[in-house]
């Protein structure tokens, strides 16, 4: 059996954790363009201020 000694409290090892969290990461980058182009794009067409 492989040595679990290496893995955190999720389970994941330091390797799989990095890659999770670099793929968390790169999505919420997408998240966040894509609303400001949204927010962007609203206040263009009708200014709330």
């Amino acid at each position: 059996m492989a040595d679990n000694t290496d893995l955190s409290m999720t389970g994941l090892t330091d390797e799989q954790a990095q890659e999770l969290h670099a793929v968390y990461m790169s999505g919420l980058w997408l998240f966040t363009l894509i609303a400001l182009v949204a927010h962007i794009a609203t206040y263009i067409w009708a200014p709330w201020f």
